[in-house]
């Protein structure tokens, strides 16, 4: 059976629920938790601080930015 290929308004909503999901997250953020220990994923033996999390998700939001634009040019200058 081949994938279903997500149409626009699906994709946008659940985007729209992921930066939901930050926003309250980095809302209810105080300074001093930044500092705290989270396991890390990949590698449980070093966990990651808060902090390294945001910037991770951030840099992420940032080159996926980056790549749609990129891309956006690309199928506006074939046209």
């Amino acid at each position: 059976m081949a994938a279903r290929r997500r149409g626009s308004p699906e994709v946008l909503a659940a985007r729209a629920g992921r930066v939901a999901v930050v926003r309250d997250f980095l809302a209810a953020l105080t300074p001093g938790q930044l500092a705290l220990l989270r396991e890390n994923p990949w590698n449980p033996q070093h966990p990651e601080t808060i902090l390294s999390c945001l910037h991770t998700i951030l840099q992420e939001e940032w080159d996926h930015h980056r790549f749609a634009v990129r891309d956006l040019d690309a199928i506006d200058s074939r046209s």
